[in-house]
């Protein structure tokens, strides 16, 4: 997966929408992901712009957000695939509610996309780590575990950080702002739900490569993953 489109949607004239998905379906006949691709390419720019300050981008939010938006996509693309196969919209989720009355969401095929197999969360992440230089990687067990026994507690989507690495924000409060934002663009470049994870691991990718200079490759793969693993599970209000 590191290969990267030779064009982006930056690339291409804004009055020129037409020229862009054209692009993108003759790619597809070689490349099933290039609409993911140029999505996630879309999408790290305009993080890159919007979450600009006068000191530049904070590196540690910038890769939270992703991680957030990446860990939930997992989730919401196996919603918006039931919902368009006429099935319950949870079908396939295991509940778990708590006694304040939140929900969190568990199963096997959110799991799938979020750290398992070639296009997962964690093998885009992990394998763009590597490529920067990365030497260890974050223990996957130990923060899958983690994020089970700290459901509806204070802990609960709370990055375990160093304390000069930490986000700006927590996660849930990146996804509650960023994901309703950016969805029309997963919709417009994504032939199906199931690219929609695939579309901010490229964004992840290009991340992680950006800022290997300023922060260790291996940080950068714990806080995304410290980061998505939680906000996989929570139940998004409606925006």
């Amino acid at each position: 997966m590191s290969q990267q489109p030779q064009e982006s949607a930056r690339d291409i004239p804004e009055d020129s929408p037409e020229a862009l998905f054209a692009a993108i379906r003759e790619q597809r006949k070689t490349d099933p992901l290039a609409g993911a691709k140029y999505g996630g390419h879309e999408i790290y720019l305009r993080l890159l712009e919007g979450m600009k300050d006068e000191r530049g981008i904070h590196l540690e939010s910038l890769l939270s957000a992703l991680g957030s938006l990446a860990g939930y996509a997992c989730q919401a693309s196996i919603r918006a695939r039931n919902v368009a196969q006429g099935e319950p919209e949870n079908a396939g989720f295991s509940v778990v509610s708590t006694e304040d009355g939140r929900r969190f969401f568990f199963g096997d095929a959110m799991n799938g996309a979020l750290l398992e197999g070639q296009y997962s969360v964690w093998s885009l992440a992990a394998g763009a780590a590597e490529h920067a230089g990365a030497q260890e990687f974050c223990n996957l067990d130990d923060l899958v575990q983690h994020t089970a026994t700290s459901v509806g507690t204070a802990v609960f989507g709370i990055p375990r950080l160093p304390e000069d690495h930490t986000p700006g924000i927590v996660p849930l409060e990146f996804l509650k702002v960023l994901w309703p934002a950016l969805l029309p663009i997963l919709e417009m470049f994504c032939e199906s739900p199931e690219e929609w994870p695939v579309v901010y691991g490229v964004a992840i990718q290009k991340a992680i490569e950006a800022g290997k200079e300023v922060l260790n490759p291996a940080l950068a793969l714990q806080i995304i993953m410290e980061s998505a693993v939680p906000m996989a599970r929570v139940d998004l209000p409606p925006a």
